[in-house]
């Protein structure tokens, strides 16, 4: 079976040939599936190739690449390059979809907009997952709204979104979206043990802090900066660990430089995979305070390794955290809960160990190869339909 897949994932092409994405994530979760799938061709937008920029490269001999120009933006310049681009990526739709037998769209992105069409009215066979927040929002983008619109009402194949519990009356399938594979849950065996131990042996537990994302007022590290003036009022011993980049990277370094913060908080910038995972381990809590969130992989990431994830109250934040059992949950933009978690942890007024067995529990069945067959099975039985 051929597998033709739609996304917006910007990726480059290196002056070697190798094909590569800055969204580790994306690429592992594609060879994850094309495993099962005897070719993959992939329609993405493509930008110049920058040697100063992590990018994680395709290792799947039997993929292939359809580019379509990389454009959006709200100005109106951007919208008169997103309409230049239209004839492009119905080229790509034709292509594809005579070259393979499905296509995997993931949703939501200008380009899946007119892709469902395409599609629909050549009755090509199709599946979908919705990468953003299911539940509508508030000043959420109408485009959003009007492609889950389409999905509920006219879409053909199954569709994965991020819930907390099945949507059966809309044929909507819960999922997630994995980061790793079984043998780094095996890698952090030892680890884990380790530090349920320490944590059983000391006093008190301080507070090694980790936040990932792009730095922007969504995900909101602003938040747990000012909770850092606040720990250090309170004589608690902590540092944190700032993964990522962004528009508001100059915004937090001077903010880091005026509260004299140098040597208590950190901004790491972008990290391969493996650079990740070192970080995780040298730290024992996740802290995520976005404002919106589809699916948060961060504290998932965390639990294959050992650490208690602080988040925010969107989304399906409670039911990833297993209502409480496996992390901490905050208010949205509220320092003083943030803080009064901070202080059960350093505190010892929390079962840490217990937590951190449960989300071990959890991140067992969060591994890329039980995301990859869970689809494929779903999709071979849609095809004998």
């Amino acid at each position: 079976m051929r597998l033709g897949i739609i996304s917006d994932c910007v990726h480059v092409q290196h002056p070697d040939g190798r094909i590569g994405t800055e969204t580790h994530i994306f690429l592992k979760q594609i060879e994850a599936l094309s495993i099962y799938f005897e070719a993959v061709v992939l329609v993405c937008p493509f930008t110049e190739y920058n040697e100063k920029k992590v990018v994680s490269y395709y290792s799947i001999p039997h993929l292939s690449t359809i580019a379509v120009p990389n454009v959006g933006g709200n100005s109106f310049a951007a919208k008169i390059k997103l309409l230049q681009a239209f004839p492009s990526w119905i080229q790509s739709f034709r292509a594809v979809t005579k070259s393979t037998d499905i296509v995997y769209q993931r949703f939501p992105n200008n380009l899946n907009i007119p892709g469902f069409f395409f599609f629909y009215f050549n009755r090509k066979k199709v599946f979908a997952t919705y990468t953003g927040t299911w539940k509508n929002y508030r000043n959420e983008p109408l485009t959003y709204r009007f492609q889950k619109f389409l999905l509920k009402h006219f879409f053909r194949g199954p569709i994965w979104a991020y819930l907390e519990t099945a949507d059966s009356k809309n044929r909507i399938i819960k999922t997630f979206s994995p980061s790793y594979n079984q043998s780094v849950w095996d890698d952090e065996i030892d680890n884990v043990a380790k530090r349920i131990k320490k944590y059983a042996d000391d006093s008190t537990i301080e507070l090694q802090m980790i936040s990932v994302g792009a730095f922007n007022t969504n995900k909101n590290q602003q938040l747990i900066l000012n909770v850092c003036l606040l720990l250090r009022q309170a004589q608690i011993p902590f540092h944190l660990t700032l993964v990522g980049d962004g528009i508001l990277r100059t915004e937090y370094e001077t903010f880091i430089s005026k509260n004299d913060l140098q040597n208590k908080v950190v901004i790491a910038g972008k990290k391969t995979a493996e650079e990740l995972r070192e970080l995780y381990r040298k730290n024992n809590i996740v802290v995520q305070c976005p404002l919106i969130e589809g699916f948060g992989k961060v504290p998932i990431e965390g639990f294959f390794h050992g650490l208690i994830p602080i988040v925010t109250n969107v989304g399906i934040s409670k039911s990833i955290i297993q209502d409480g059992k496996a992390g901490l949950l905050i208010e949205p933009n509220n320092s003083d809960d943030l803080l009064n978690k901070l202080e059960q942890i350093y505190y010892k007024k929390i079962d840490f160990s217990a937590m951190i067995l449960a989300g071990r529990e959890i991140a067992k069945h969060q591994t890329l190869e039980f995301w990859a067959k869970s689809y494929y099975q779903t999709v071979t039985e849609y095809l004998k339909k």
